[in-house]
């Protein structure tokens, strides 16, 4: 596969894009990773306290009218705690954990007491319901620490970083230790 994908990229007549993803970059054959292959390679590395903000607003605002339109539904204190207990976690894993605490809040809500033709109110997702799904996984960065360091590691030699430094009011550079702003 490799060599009729490098076969095409040389002899290819019009211009192209060709966007590539790989978890081991150690694992594909040299002639596919070498100068002038690909313009760019860039290192996907982990969500960010920023990046997770972000991702967890998407997924709450599935469930949770309080995340609609971009609006949010917990102060910045309760947001640093949540982000710091999900530190190692991936897009996928903060999906799992906000529909497990949908399900949950869901059943806390509601119970076994709930007809068909009931008018419910919103949902409302708490952050303790968030923080107790997250207890309940093991992220992969965390079970695979090793793999997924070595990934990190060798991804970080041979590829730009895809996500800009974390500005948001939620990133550690942000944190105060002095009480200077």
């Amino acid at each position: 596969l490799a060599g009729m994908l490098l076969t095409w990229m040389q002899e290819r007549t019009s211009e192209v894009l060709i966007i590539a993803s790989a978890n081991n970059i150690q694992w594909l054959p040299p002639e596919l990773t070498r100068s002038g292959r690909f313009d760019e390679i860039f290192k996907v590395d982990l969500p960010n306290y920023g990046e997770r903000h972000e991702i967890f607003k998407i997924h709450l605002a599935r469930f949770d009218p309080r995340f609609h339109d971009r609006g949010d539904g917990y102060s910045e204190e309760e947001w640093k705690r949540l982000l710091k207990a999900t530190q190692r976690c991936v897009g996928a894993e903060i999906q799992a954990i906000v529909e497990r605490a949908a399900v949950s809040s869901f059943c806390q809500m509601f119970g076994d007491d709930v007809s068909p033709l009931q008018k419910l109110p919103p949902l409302r997702i708490t952050l303790s319901a968030l923080l107790a799904a997250r207890q309940s996984m093991n992220p992969l960065a965390i079970r695979e620490a090793d793999r997924v360091e070595s990934m990190r590691n060798i991804a970080a030699l041979h590829g730009l970083p895809s996500s800009p430094i974390d500005s948001s009011i939620y990133s550690l550079g942000n944190v105060d230790i002095f009480g200077e702003t």
